[in-house]
């Protein structure tokens, strides 16, 4: 199964600056909140790392970072942040379906990537990923929040994710597909979940983005 079909290319110098936007810059915010997780020393693999803004503080803190993305552009203006402050991170321009550590990482980053595919194709990537995390290790991501709540909870959510999936898909970014539930994903790839954040857009719990850090026990 391909995970290549969404190369963000097209948007690569505006993206962030539109999820900032759209979100409030919760999204920024959940990535970040992410990085306690990671310690001097660790091992990291970005997956769909982006113009990688987490993955160089990443750095910045003393992990040893391999980012992979299908963008060239993304993965340029990552490698000219890095520049900027003498850093150094392992760049891999390609497919993170194909990509076979000699050894597994301390710790995988997913953010805003596994909401790129469908279902199917979501599980099948969250196994590869969760392969590529050492027992002891941790799967980490962030994305949009289920709802929270009865129906009215579901209803805002709705209104909040639908439009952008059905822009997003339109414009050959992501396939549709409703919000991933995590928990229910992680559970028989024997994983725990250490933490789960919320970050509201506006007030109340709904609509939200959310942080998830999971061990892998076994």
């Amino acid at each position: 199964m391909r995970f290549d079909a969404f190369p963000y290319e097209s948007v690569a110098w505006l993206y962030d600056e539109l999820a900032a936007l759209y979100s409030l810059g919760r999204i920024g915010r959940s990535k970040l909140a992410q990085l306690d997780w990671i310690k001097v020393g660790d091992r990291v693999l970005f997956a769909g790392v982006g113009r990688g803004l987490d993955a160089r503080v990443a750095v910045r803190r003393g992990a040893n970072v391999t980012a992979v993305d299908l963008s060239p552009s993304m993965l340029e203006r990552f490698a000219r942040g890095l520049a900027r402050e003498a850093l150094e991170a392992e760049l891999i321009c390609g497919d993170v379906a194909d990509h076979r550590p000699n050894r597994a990482y301390d710790v995988v980053v997913a953010n805003y990537f596994l909401n790129l595919f469908d279902d199917a194709r979501t599980g099948e990537m969250i196994r590869h990923l969760g392969q590529l995390v050492r027992p002891g290790g941790l799967l980490v991501l962030a994305d949009f929040a289920r709802p929270l709540g009865g129906p009215v909870a579901r209803m805002i959510t709705n209104a909040y994710y639908r439009p952008v999936n059905w822009i997003a898909w339109a414009l050959g970014f992501c396939a549709l597909h409703p919000i991933p539930d995590y928990p229910r994903l992680l559970e028989p790839l024997h994983f725990r979940i250490r933490s789960e954040r919320r970050f509201p857009v506006l007030f109340g719990s709904n609509p939200a983005f959310v942080s998830i850090a999971a061990e892998r026990l076994s």
